[in-house]
């Protein structure tokens, strides 16, 4: 906490996903210096190896601390699952992270059969296999790879990205009524779901995640007007601006958004 009683916190995503989180958070917390940083030029992280997720990662996160963040969140379930618990040994700054909400959707439906969508990389590391085999017998998880849908979203594809989701539900919603969106981008597509498909229960870790930061670093209540939101795109891309730029109006209407070289640390607009 700085001189003026306010935190600043990182959020760190391969792209524009994070902002979903970011949403949640805003709603239960105040006085905040949030700075959102989105790693365009290297997403989707999805489809990389565990080794480059780890490298960009470390990265993203390093120049989150240059920017004197007192905490970061990894809001992308791919650099959680690859790089979060490596550096927690690494740096005394809190480090918080998305898991896929199986748990409460586990707890709230025993017995039924739940669908997991998320990038490929997700899915296969030893943290999602960890948190599957936590579940008692019997548990049945579906895992659901949707390659190329978090890029889509970046890239303002809203038809694009819903075909490609839908075709993935429709290969599973026959045998599964509850889906678990185990990547932070998949939570755009949320209230989609939800109207098109009514009987599915439909979990994400958004509100998970902000609860247990708030817990953990005393964050206060929501205040009208209290926060304040940089962002940040890794990018050269002036097309990723305008759908930054409309996901952060639903957020606040006064926030700071810019495009960054990271390798130079100029800014481009």
């Amino acid at each position: 906490m700085n001189s003026r009683g306010r935190y600043k916190i990182g959020i760190f995503d391969s792209g524009l996903g994070g902002l979903s989180v970011l949403r949640t958070l805003w709603k239960e917390t105040s006085n905040i210096d949030y700075i959102y940083f989105g790693d365009l030029i290297n997403s989707p992280y999805g489809q990389k190896s565990k080794s480059e997720v780890l490298e960009l990662s470390k990265n993203a996160f390093e120049y989150l601390l240059e920017k004197d963040c007192e905490a970061v969140l990894f809001a992308c379930n791919t650099a959680t699952s690859a790089a979060a618990d490596f550096l927690r040994t690494k740096h005394s700054v809190p480090i918080f992270g998305m898991e896929p909400a199986l748990k409460p959707a586990v707890a709230e439906n025993p017995g039924v059969k739940i669908a997991v969508f998320a990038t490929d990389l997700t899915l296969k590391e030893e943290k999602f296999k960890n948190l599957v085999s936590g579940f008692p017998a019997g548990t049945e998880i579906l895992p659901v790879p949707c390659e190329g849908l978090a890029k889509l979203i970046d890239k303002d594809l809203w038809e694009d990205a819903w075909n490609l989701f839908d075709s993935k539900i429709k290969t599973v919603v026959k045998d599964c009524d509850v889906f678990v969106l185990g990547c932070t981008h998949y939570v755009f597509l949320k209230e989609r779901i939800i109207y098109n498909y009514p009987k599915v229960k439909v979990y994400d870790g958004n509100l998970g995640t902000t609860l247990h930061m708030k817990r953990v670093l005393n964050l206060p209540d929501f205040q009208e007007n209290k926060n304040q939101l940089d962002i940040l795109l890794n990018t050269s891309d002036s097309d990723y601006v305008h759908l930054a730029g409309r996901i952060a109006k639903t957020i606040t209407p006064n926030h700071t958004l810019s495009l960054i070289n990271t390798t130079t640390g100029k800014l481009h607009v």
